[in-house]
């Protein structure tokens, strides 16, 4: 954690467009690799718990329960957070609506770090006076089956929920730059499609029957209209405008340092 905000604040102008990019899938790859095996590790454990030691079970016959109603727990915790939090969130920074804080509520997954503490638990009963071994497995059991529970309930019914609330559309700054992606790619493949005309290696070309083929080409007869130059009704003084275009800005700013650099 230390490394990433030192790298965040002061090494990151160090590396350039490509480098910086390589660093990324680097890193990536290895938190993917590093989540594997945690997952791995603690499902050997809790599997190794269970069938060495019957008496985990026997014991705490209400341990499925118990689960579920941890689960809720959890979930009924986040909601008492964000409830607590939401007025100085709500008018700090860009604000947050009841809509974001549902969101926020519902998409708290718990993994990897969760699983890599239990772990660290699990291990330090196997030594310990304090916590016994079987306490230890049942931290690695508990914390598995709400991993399980977020990912499983809350994973999948995230996007559901995003849009019953409206809110997976793209907002008017995405927009623009979407629809400018679109016409500026248009522009190059007519480009492109009008000097294949003038090609001697292409011979007599029926134009009219190829573009006809071309799915692209076909609805862009007449003048073309600069998205830009199109009025919106859209607010662009929204908080979710305002921030894609701060942090858009902040980017490209960014880039020129680094560059520059």
């Amino acid at each position: 954690m230390t490394l990433g905000m030192f790298y965040a604040a002061v090494a990151r102008t160090a590396f350039k467009g490509d480098g910086q990019q390589s660093l990324h899938h680097f890193w990536e790859m290895v938190a993917y690799i590093a989540n594997t095996l945690i997952f791995i590790l603690s499902g050997v454990v809790i599997a190794e718990g269970v069938l060495s030691s019957d008496s985990i079970f026997k014991t705490n016959e209400n341990m499925w329960g118990y689960l579920i109603l941890l689960y809720v727990f959890v979930q009924v915790s986040r909601v008492v957070v964000v409830g607590v939090l939401y007025p100085f969130l709500r008018y700090f920074g860009y604000g947050l609506d009841w809509k974001e804080a549902s969101i926020l509520v519902w998409s708290g997954l718990r993994g990897a770090v969760a699983l890599a503490l239990s772990l660290s638990v699990k291990r330090s009963s196997d030594n310990s006076s304090y916590i016994s071994s079987e306490t230890g497995t049942l931290f690695v059991f508990f914390t598995g089956g709400i991993v399980f529970l977020t990912l499983i309930v809350n994973g999948s019914t995230t996007q559901f929920i995003l849009r019953l609330l409206d809110m997976d559309k793209l907002s008017a700054p995405k927009r623009r730059i979407l629809d400018y992606t679109k016409h500026e790619m248009l522009n190059k493949a007519l480009e492109a499609f009008g000097n294949l005309g003038d090609d001697e290696e292409l011979g007599p070309v029926d134009w009219p029957t190829v573009k006809r083929y071309i799915t692209s080409l076909n609805d862009v007869e007449g003048e073309r209209v600069h998205p830009h130059t199109v009025s919106e009704s859209d607010n662009n003084l929204h908080p979710m405008n305002l921030k894609d275009i701060r942090i858009r800005f902040l980017n490209a700013v960014l880039t020129i340092i680094i560059i520059d650099i």
